[in-house]
């Protein structure tokens, strides 16, 4: 008998397993099952209706030409009660359903408009980054009578071979220029006479440590730019949307700019290899003209070779950072090494004081 019983069962639930997805599809979300939800809940009320109407009419009958019709009207409503019970349960659950699906559809919605704001708050900043870095360029000014380490006494007999230098570099008969000239007239001043890359980088280094109000802005906005790029999660910023907006950037910048760029993000220049790693991540100098020569390589057109093979090599893989040990001094000077992190006042100033 228990065998049977849960032979009986198993068959039920399994006749419940096949009939559930005709009922599951009343409830899918899509203009179809929409309809089919309607035409389920009119076909239900229909029906109750005309059992209803149908019912009553027997009862009057019956209490018109018979003495059955106080029996017949217990027996109806001892059973209608529990019939009108269930169609009542069945509107409650529809209803429940149509409203989490209504909220599910407002929660989509959301979620789309919120996506939406966010990428539009990312490319407003991206652009306005941008707007900053033409701005940036615009305003770059250079005299490359500056740069050169003379002496008070030299520059006060520049004259006639301040000419002569600068119509060898390429400057005609002024020395200063402005807007993205400046990116030109750097590179020549850097390989004017040049014997070698080194000394190139070199040239370069000696401008980075004493004239870096020339570059120095121009370059840490463009890293901050790549840095804002790739700070992005992925759910907010794919792989693919990143590489676009770099792409974008990257096609703001003049051979010139891509030259230099290169210089200088070569190892001890700028940083210790941060700005270069976003530069490898986005393929930055992917359009940067290169040439080969016998003692190195030219860049953007250069007279002379600014790059070796040592220096291409450094932008064939990252730079992988370890654990950092250092101390640093903190608050305001951040990760600024030329403070020593254990600074204190000595005695002597608490004396002085």
């Amino acid at each position: 008998m228990l065998t049977w019983l849960k032979n009986k069962i198993g068959q039920l639930n399994k006749f419940l397993d096949d009939k559930y997805p005709l009922f599951e599809k009343l409830f899918e979300e899509n203009d179809s099952s929409k309809m089919s939800l309607n035409k389920a809940l009119f076909k239900v009320l229909s029906y109750a209706v005309l059992c209803a109407g149908l019912l009553f009419s027997i009862n009057i009958i019956l209490v018109s030409f018979t003495e059955k019709g106080g029996v017949f009207g217990d027996f109806l409503g001892g059973v209608l009660n529990p019939v009108l019970t269930f169609f009542t349960l069945f509107g409650l659950i529809a209803t429940i359903v149509i409203q989490r699906q209504e909220l599910r559809l407002a929660r989509n919605e959301y979620e789309k408009t919120a996506e939406a704001l966010s990428t539009q708050a990312i490319e407003t900043t991206f652009f306005n980054i941008l707007d900053l870095h033409h701005n940036i360029v615009d305003n770059l000014k250079v005299d490359i009578e500056e740069l050169r380490d003379k002496s008070e006494a030299q520059k006060l007999l520049k004259g006639i071979s301040s000419s002569f230098i600068n119509s060898q570099i390429g400057l005609g008969t002024s020395s200063k220029s402005e807007g993205r000239a400046v990116f030109e007239d750097i590179l020549n001043f850097l390989s004017s006479e040049a014997e070698s890359p080194e000394e190139v980088l070199e040239r370069y280094q000696y401008i980075q440590d004493h004239h870096n109000h020339i570059l120095g802005h121009y370059f840490r906005n463009l890293y901050q730019a790549l840095k804002v790029i790739n700070s992005y999660e992925e759910s907010a910023l794919t792989v693919a949307q990143k590489r676009k907006y770099a792409s974008i950037l990257r096609a703001q910048l003049s051979t010139k700019e891509l030259a230099l760029l290169f210089i200088n993000c070569l190892d001890g220049v700028s940083d210790s290899g941060q700005f270069k790693n976003l530069l490898i991540e986005f393929n930055m100098l992917e359009h940067l003209p290169i040439l080969k020569k016998t003692r190195g390589y030219l860049l953007a057109g250069s007279k002379v070779p600014l790059a070796n093979e040592s220096m291409l090599m450094q932008y064939k893989y990252k730079t992988e950072f370890g654990i950092d040990f250092n101390k640093y001094y903190g608050g305001a000077f951040g990760k600024n090494s030329g403070v020593p992190y254990n600074l204190r006042p000595n005695k002597q100033f608490k004396s002085d004081s």
